[in-house]
């Protein structure tokens, strides 16, 4: 009776978690063509790509690690309309002065905020994977 029960119970959990991985994945390509910039990535360095209508004049990006670590900074310099600019992985740093590694640190998602010349701020949060 209690390894029925056992075998119910996981089964309905199965469940739970595909439905609700098929619901939280529905959003992200509508997400992607409406968003004010994109960033793809590589060993080396971080892609900042500018699809707002104005350029963008100021901002910052933060690598924002699994656990209890502080996020990883780096300044946005100004990115005009349609272009886009690599930041070095090198280039954030941390609390106290310490530079980011690939190597050792893992990153859970990567926040941008930036505002563009007509004032507006743009904030996303994109997972790192």
């Amino acid at each position: 009776m209690t390894r029925l029960s056992f075998f119910l119970c996981l089964i309905a959990g199965c469940t739970q978690v595909a439905v609700f991985s098929m619901v939280g994945c529905a959003g992200a390509p509508e997400d992607e063509a409406n968003a004010p910039f994109t960033i793809t990535y590589s060993e080396t360095y971080l892609t900042v790509r500018n699809q707002l209508g104005s350029a963008i004049t100021k901002g910052q990006i933060e690598l924002v690690p699994s656990g209890v670590l502080a996020p990883f900074r780096a300044s946005l310099p100004r990115i005009e309309p349609g272009a886009s600019r690599d930041i070095r992985f090198n280039q954030f740093g941390g609390t106290g002065g310490a530079r980011f590694d690939r190597r050792s640190t893992r990153i859970k998602f990567v926040r941008v905020a930036a505002t563009d010349s007509l004032g507006t701020t743009h904030k996303r949060d994109i997972r790192f994977e």
